[in-house]
């Protein structure tokens, strides 16, 4: 299984730090809802998992996991690494397994785990978690997605297309449906597509290619989310996807975004991997410049200069809302980022390699270095004059 982070950019929107739970200690699953494209929709208990976490240090932790795996008919341990976000009502996660898995925390005490497996199908699965010795709190209702929604692709780089979801099946948390929608050449992709959808109105959805889809409900009849397609072929790595219901007309945005030209340097950096948590402090040797921005599309290239690291690796970036943004490329890494004010971000880096290795990276604006012509254009040059009390100024 593996996981996802959430991160946001400096600018008009900023992310208030919230209160940090203790989460150290046994957590057992108390229901368990899951789908697949094989085994229909399934709910029980055999399949509970559980969660040990045994190190945390402020919004990072790590732990070991236990679940039945049902394709094996095996119960399966795996060590994880997690960060919470900064407003302390997310996590991730980034298992030793594949997928990728996110949390909502409902309390101190509970939370919702999403694993979502794109390869087998896809695999929705969500545990209902909480601690030893504490129960549940009364759920709210979770909205109903079931019709044929439209669906508007947005892209940076070409004209945007239409399709439509259908969801034909939810019970519970999870949806089901399927797909379609043009290609930006043209052709029509056909996929099937699942997910969760909380009380809150927060999604999170796989599809049978690969992609993610992340987003929030406005309403009963409104969906704004980002399509996220790690290692995507083409090169369309993040799609603005706009998903409305019946014949509810697109809004106009009126929504700024943040700024993110420039260099950002690491100030702080957390390493969470292999069972411990690490603080590396600031990393003189790594930074991120972000170009190319249009709205809320953007590129990112995150650069490295330890010896023997791989070359400056180029992101597609998206901001799903003013304080919110999904990175990912080539490498098929996924990152999130949350905005702390002006000058500061958050990053969690998932780094997808099986290893449940987290970064959690502290990014402020590289102060801005004049360049030589820059001094000579402040600079007045005097000489001097024969003639009494008088000064020329040359540049």
């Amino acid at each position: 299984m593996g996981v996802l982070v959430i991160l946001l950019i400096g600018g008009i929107m900023s992310v208030s730090a919230g209160t940090v739970p203790d989460l150290k200690g046994t957590w057992t699953g108390i229901s368990v809802e899951q789908y697949s494209p094989t085994g229909g929709f399934e709910n029980g208990t055999a399949d509970l998992e559980s969660f040990q976490i045994t190190g945390q240090d402020g919004r990072v932790y790590v732990g070991k996991e236990t679940y039945y795996d049902q394709p094996t008919g095996k119960n399966v341990t795996e060590i994880f690494s997690g960060a919470l976000s900064p407003d302390g009502h997310m996590y991730e996660l980034d298992n030793e397994g594949s997928g990728i898995s996110f949390g909502e925390i409902v309390s101190d005490h509970e939370f919702y785990n999403t694993m979502l497996f794109p390869e087998r199908g896809p695999m929705i699965i969500s545990f209902h978690m909480v601690k030893s010795g504490t129960n549940a709190t009364p759920s709210g209702k979770v909205p109903e997605l079931i019709g044929t929604w439209n669906l508007t692709h947005n892209r940076k780089s070409s004209a945007s297309t239409t399709g439509h979801i259908t969801i034909d099946t939810q019970q519970g948390r999870i949806w089901s449906g399927t797909e379609e929608v043009l290609d930006d050449d043209g052709t029509t992709i056909n996929v099937t597509l699942a997910g969760t959808v909380g009380e809150t109105g927060r999604l999170y959805a796989a599809s049978s290619d690969g992609a993610f889809m992340f987003g929030s409900l406005a309403g009963d009849d409104r969906i704004q989310s980002a399509f996220i397609i790690p290692g995507d072929t083409d090169g369309t790595y993040v799609v603005d996807r706009v998903v409305t219901k019946n014949k509810t007309p697109i809004p106009q945005s009126d929504l700024s975004y943040p700024v993110m030209a420039g260099d950002w340097k690491i100030d702080d950096r957390k390493v969470i991997e292999n069972g411990k948590i690490t603080k590396q402090g600031p990393v003189s040797d790594e930074w991120v410049s972000f170009s190319n921005q249009t709205g809320k599309f953007f590129t990112a290239v995150r650069h490295n200069r330890v010896a023997g690291a791989l070359p400056d690796m180029q992101l597609s970036g998206i901001f799903r809302l003013p304080n919110e943004a999904f990175l990912t490329g080539a490498d098929s890494e996924i990152v999130i980022y949350h905005v702390l004010d002006n000058s500061s971000i958050e990053a969690i880096v998932n780094r997808k390699d099986n290893n449940a290795s987290v970064y959690l990276d502290l990014l402020t604006r590289k102060p801005h270095i004049k360049s030589f012509s820059d001094v000579l254009n402040n600079i007045s040059v005097r000489y001097w004059d024969p003639r009494p009390y008088s000064t020329k100024h040359i540049l």
